[in-house]
């Protein structure tokens, strides 16, 4: 029987500064800030659902953004997986951390405006994109999706279940990686919404060890690949 590793990628839910508006981007220290009641409630829906789709939906490792709004989605999922007494691997990953925005860290798109009008001018007025200041590039950012990919897939075999709280910027990087993908996609990316993949290891043989990567055709074999939650926030309307 196939054995398959379970990604289940995770945006954390809503923070003070998404009600704001605010590009909270990698904020740290004072100036980050937490998730909302509306996002406790969020976050308590979430684990609630996981919890209750069964012991093979539980996660053997847990990876997490150390961002603030990530880091307290992460603490209410291991209360309720600490409440089942069900263990598992916890790992902060910086890897899995938002998108930095450069100067327009901590800032509304309003205060943006205000402050850079010439920039946001131009951002507005083409797709190309225009570099801000100390930002985070593109091509950093998907090489930074690219490296926690990897590392999952080097590090974890099948029969094994991976949760990963991060946030919708790096996410659509992260996902677009598992795709396959030479581009990435925007797509919508809601609060605590799910998007879990199963993937199977091609079967090891006397000489080679089991691998991720396809043989022959088997990267156009569905058996091998699948996604069976793509921005599912189904938990947030079922109380």
């Amino acid at each position: 029987m196939m054995r398959y590793l379970k990604i289940l990628l995770i945006r954390h839910a809503l923070s003070i500064g998404n009600l704001q508006g605010r590009m909270e981007g990698q904020m740290e220290g004072a100036a980050a800030t937490g998730l909302s009641p509306t996002g406790r409630q969020q976050a308590e829906q979430l684990s609630q659902t996981l919890i209750e789709a069964g012991s093979s939906s539980l996660p053997t490792h847990l990876y997490s953004s150390p961002l603030l709004r990530a880091a307290q989605t992460t603490a209410v999922l291991l209360t309720h997986l600490q409440h089942i007494n069900h263990p598992v691997q916890h790992y902060l990953a910086h890897d899995l951390r938002e998108v930095h925005p450069g100067i327009f860290q901590g800032l509304t798109w309003a205060e943006a405006q205000i402050r850079y009008p010439e920039l946001c001018g131009q951002l507005l007025s083409s797709l190309t994109w225009q570099p801000v200041p100390e930002a985070e590039s593109l091509a950093a950012t998907r090489a930074r999706a690219s490296a926690w990919v990897k590392h999952i897939l080097q590090t974890h075999r099948g029969g094994e279940t991976i949760w990963a709280v991060s946030h919708g910027g790096i996410l659509q990087q992260i996902i677009s990686v598992m795709l396959g993908c030479d581009r990435t996609w925007k797509m919508p990316i809601d609060h605590t919404a799910i998007f879990e993949f199963w993937l199977a290891a091609t079967p090891p043989s006397t000489a080679q060890p089991a691998s991720w990567q396809p043989l022959a055709n088997d990267q156009f074999n569905p058996e091998y690949w699948h996604i069976r939650r793509f921005n599912d926030c189904s938990h947030l309307h079922q109380r």
